[in-house]
């Protein structure tokens, strides 16, 4: 894949939940994971400092639609919104 397509800022929508990431290791922490249609991955605000708390924690068990970009298993929002669950 070139990494035009790659880079390509895409939105997405699902439920947020907290989830263990990083099991068993030094690592181990809850993450915020977003439940889509295509899958679960991790994410968190686009630029953020990944070992500060996620302000996206606070809406765990809505659903959000979110634009951004994914990387491997983490997508970096750069913008969400709370939406009602039968739109998710």
């Amino acid at each position: 894949m070139s990494d035009v397509k790659k880079n390509k800022p895409q939105t997405v929508k699902g439920r947020l939940v907290l989830k263990t990431f990083a099991r068993t290791t030094k690592s181990e922490s809850l993450g915020v994971y977003l439940e889509t249609a295509d899958g679960s991955f991790l994410i968190r605000p686009a630029g953020g400092n990944p070992f500060a708390d996620n302000p996206l924690a606070e809406l765990a068990g809505k659903y959000i639609e979110a634009t951004g970009r994914k990387s491997d298993y983490v997508f970096f929002a750069r913008s969400w919104r709370e939406i009602p669950a039968p739109d998710a």
